[in-house]
């Protein structure tokens, strides 16, 4: 089992395990908080909704309603929202007390604070209604009542003073419930006009008639006259709400115990009191820990432990892999290429131990390369310079005679030394990335016939076929100097390692991805472990042929390094007494036809010049 799914099934166990105990607390909470909220509700319905009454018939607005609300859910532990006809949200305690917002019940209770009929007043229309039915009988009460046709009446004067006039001076119980609506309204006016101008509450003293209290009459005198003038000149309030109440003392003949005249108050006194509201409930968004019961601390206790037992677990499997990959990047980065790490089982961990045992081996044998390769060109410099010194100490000590021949072969002593610095100079500059190239369209068919005639000399020289295969262009993009130079090391060594009566044949061909250029020789070939090591620095199949021709070694590094650079490759095939094959392969370009014809048109040519 790998490492990543031992911790994914551990990770699930203790999530599942986690989300199962979370489901299990909060249904078990839930449900206690529900029923908690339910008891709670029906304890203070009656006094929650008693208290916004009468606020809102004291205010006759709704401002301020929030702290009245966040008291009672501070008091009773209710989640209370206070909605109006619009679905407006007046207030809301769970938002006024800072917490989240929870859910309520969708039956809300309905708050209407309008103040009612005085008692007396309402008792007084009943027993005149069943007096007057006694004696006019239901059948004499006026048709026009009874269909609801109702025509205007206009309410009479009231007192100038409304606070200092009383209830009992009016005989018909239609006027006194004016006298008492107007009473309603003037105070409302009061009392707002007096929080404008002194600190005091802006609220009636009592939500019963006279309203106002003597002290609050004498607040402000001035408010108290601005509210009875506006009263007294609403005629237009006063006839339609006595209307209202003329209407009812009649029909109310018809029905002596319908309380009609107070039905018709209530309407009247919502064009001054607040709107109606409706009041939702439910349980605050806050969790009571002590609520748990123990198989819920235990579950919880039990959910820690795995979770704790399970993280050691972890941290101690990718600790222990951790601290020996650090021990050993210490020792790596001191010098030491030998460290390794254990690197055994299949999981993720073992895999980077694997990798970074591999980076080790990488590094070390690219140290050990390097070294070789210091050792390498110390050992190519060191003989032809010791040759060197000892032909000019010679020649310093008369013991050898100069001669043309002699500084000949000094001179070409020095040319090796010369050829040996530039080759390794560009392999640097190609190591590093900064050898410079000029792609442009090139023809390999026309490239390889040109570079074959470049070496057919030094072929013939030796006894040695060189035979072209090029039967059609073929179009790369790559840079003509270097790709000559690629090929001019081929042909240069497959002439060099191929005897007398031998053949070196130059192919160009394409298949669907790539141009191909191949190189074979009928040479003495090479082995499979030599054939590894062609493209080694310094490396000579035949040292003592290399040495001979002057061979540096590096030729077929840089050849590969810019084939490589191109986005092409080079390789190797060979069978010893057979010969040897480097192949070379280059993306394709698509041939443009003018390139083409003049290509066939150029080598038409050079035919009917040369004769070949």
């Amino acid at each position: 089992m790998s490492f990543r799914l031992r911790i994914f099934l551990l990770v699930l166990v203790v999530a599942g395990t986690a989300i199962g105990a979370t489901a299990w607390l909060t249904l078990n909470l839930t449900s206690r908080e529900l029923a908690r909220a339910e008891l709670a509700r029906e304890r203070h319905h009656v006094a929650i909704v008693e208290e916004i009454q009468q606020f809102g018939l004291r205010n006759g607005r709704w401002n301020g309603i929030d702290e009245v609300v966040a008291g009672q859910a501070q008091r009773t532990g209710l989640h209370i929202r206070v909605v109006n006809r619009d679905d407006v949200v007046l207030t809301d305690s769970d938002e006024v007390q800072g917490r989240s917002v929870g859910p309520v019940q969708l039956v809300p209770s309905t708050v209407d604070p309008v103040p009612q009929l005085d008692p007396g007043t309402a008792a007084a229309a009943a027993e005149i209604a069943r007096l007057t039915a006694v004696k006019l009988g239901a059948e004499g009460a006026p048709a026009a009542f009874r269909k609801g046709n109702l025509p205007t009446v206009k309410a009479p004067a009231l007192p100038r003073d409304l606070f200092a006039a009383k209830a009992g001076q009016f005989r018909d119980p239609a006027l006194r419930a004016l006298f008492q609506l107007a009473q309603y309204r003037a105070a409302l006016v009061t009392v707002r006009c007096t929080a404008e101008e002194l600190p005091v509450e802006p609220a009636v003293a009592s939500g019963t008639a006279p309203y106002l209290s003597e002290q609050q009459r004498r607040a402000s005198q001035k408010c108290l006259r601005a509210a009875l003038d506006r009263v007294h000149g609403d005629r237009y309030w006063l006839d339609d709400s006595f209307t209202q109440l003329v209407a009812c003392r009649t029909m109310q003949i018809l029905d002596p115990d319908d309380n009609c005249l107070g039905q018709a108050f209530a309407r009247a006194a919502q064009t001054t009191s607040a709107l109606p509201v409706e009041v939702y409930f439910g349980a605050t968004q806050q969790t009571d820990m002590g609520q748990l019961s123990r198989p819920a601390g235990f579950g919880a206790a039990a959910l820690l432990v795995v979770a704790a037992l399970g993280t050691a677990w972890i941290a101690r499997r990718v600790s222990r892999p951790v601290r020996l990959l650090t021990g050993a990047s210490l020792q790596l980065a001191a010098g030491r290429l030998d460290v390794r790490v254990p690197d055994g089982g299949q999981d993720e961990l073992a895999r980077l131990s694997a990798s970074f045992n591999a980076m080790a081996e990488a590094l070390q044998r690219s140290e050990e390369r390097q070294r070789r390769l210091i050792a390498d060109v110390a050992h190519e410099m060191r003989t032809p310079l010791s040759n060197l010194r000892g032909y000019l100490e010679g020649l310093a000590d008369g013991v050898i005679e100069p001669s043309p021949e002699l500084f000949a072969s000094l001179h070409e002593e020095t040319l090796l030394q010369r050829r040996i610095l530039d080759d390794l100079q560009v392999l640097a500059l190609a190591e590093a990335g900064d050898l410079a190239y000029a792609p442009v369209p090139l023809d390999l068919a026309e490239l390889a016939g040109t570079t074959a005639t470049a070496h057919r000399a030094v072929a013939a020289a030796a006894g040695i076929e060189l035979v072209v295969d090029a039967p059609e262009p073929v179009q790369v993009e790559a840079d003509p100097d270097r790709t000559r130079q690629v090929l001019g090391n081929l042909l240069s060594n497959a002439i060099r390692y191929t005897d007398a009566g031998g053949r070196v044949e130059l192919r160009v061909t394409r298949d669907a991805h790539a141009a191909i250029l191949s190189v074979r020789d009928t040479g003495v070939g090479m082995s499979a472990e030599e054939v590894a090591r062609a493209f080694d620095r310094f490396w000579r199949a035949d040292p003592a042929r290399q040495r001979a021709t002057g061979g540096s070694g590096l030729g077929l590094t840089i050849a590969r390094r810019i084939v490589a650079d191109q986005g092409g490759t080079l390789e190797a095939d060979s069978t010893p007494g057979l010969g040897t094959t480097f192949t070379v392969r280059l993306p394709v370009t698509t041939p443009d036809p003018a390139a083409t014809l003049s290509g066939v048109f150029t080598r038409r040519a050079r035919r009917e010049i040369t004769g070949r």
